[in-house]
């Protein structure tokens, strides 16, 4: 029960990730694709989907990391379009016009003059390919067509529940510990999700408002599970991925 919006959502929270060291291809959708310092952006399209429920079950079943194999699975399923680009398609590039497809992002929006908006991974401007970043781009040329999952129309399914935005405020393991509403509701939510914090606070299950060690040992297992940066901090990416990554069942 996936739509075309959750999958855009959960894209446009990675806009700004760099891979690091620049020009390496080392980056957290390379190690959780199984196949890091290797070209990303066919794993970033695949992460982004797994993680909201449409894995695209391309070369394994997380999803593909050849922009080729994409292509040809998804002309195999009948999910191809040349033209008639729709939100949350998945467009595919030949910069080099040989016929082999060499790129590869989420369309965003469809614009009026006919060009397109997409979420791509492993861009930047003036390496459109291989550039390192998380980025939006528009796009008119090069375009070899478009693969479109099977996306549950938003009409037919209850939106994803909202949650509350991000602070700003980065929350880590500190001496004394932090402590705050914010990590309250991360808490709660954690919980929510399976997490066991401890035996503290209002619930007895660890929701105390305050970061510990064992909150902290929490953190870093999610963001390995969801291949976030493991950096033990909650900052925008973890803090969205404890709402919107899906619950992992044992």
């Amino acid at each position: 029960m996936t739509t075309a919006q959750q999958v855009i959502k959960f894209a446009a929270n990675e806009i700004g990730y760099k891979e690091n060291p620049p020009e390496s291809n080392n980056n957290k959708f390379g190690i959780w694709y199984g196949m890091n310092r290797e070209p990303w952006c066919a794993m970033f399209v695949s992460y982004c989907l797994h993680n909201t429920g449409l894995p695209l079950k391309i070369t394994t079943n997380k999803g593909f990391a050849y922009c080729p194999f994409g292509i040809k699975w998804f002309k195999e399923q009948g999910l191809w379009h040349t033209s008639n680009p729709k939100v949350g398609d998945i467009v595919f590039y030949d910069w080099k016009n040989d016929g082999v497809s060499d790129h590869v992002g989420i369309v965003e929006k469809v614009n009026s003059d006919g060009s397109i908006v997409a979420i791509e991974g492993n861009t930047s401007v003036g390496n459109d390919s291989n550039g390192g970043q998380v980025m939006r781009r528009t796009r008119r040329g090069n375009i070899v067509g478009y693969g479109r999952p099977n996306y549950t129309s938003g009409d037919d399914v209850t939106p994803l529940p909202p949650h509350p935005l991000w602070t700003g405020r980065y929350i880590f393991l500190t001496s004394p510990y932090m402590e705050g509403s914010e990590i309250l509701l991360w808490q709660r939510q954690m919980i929510h999700r399976g997490w066991n914090l401890g035996s503290g606070g209002t619930t007895g299950k660890g929701d105390d408002s305050v970061f510990s060690e064992r909150d902290h040992e929490v953190l870093i297992k999610f963001q390995q599970e969801k291949g976030l940066e493991v950096d033990g901090k909650i900052g925008p990416q973890s803090w969205n991925a404890a709402w919107e990554a899906p619950i992992t069942e044992d």
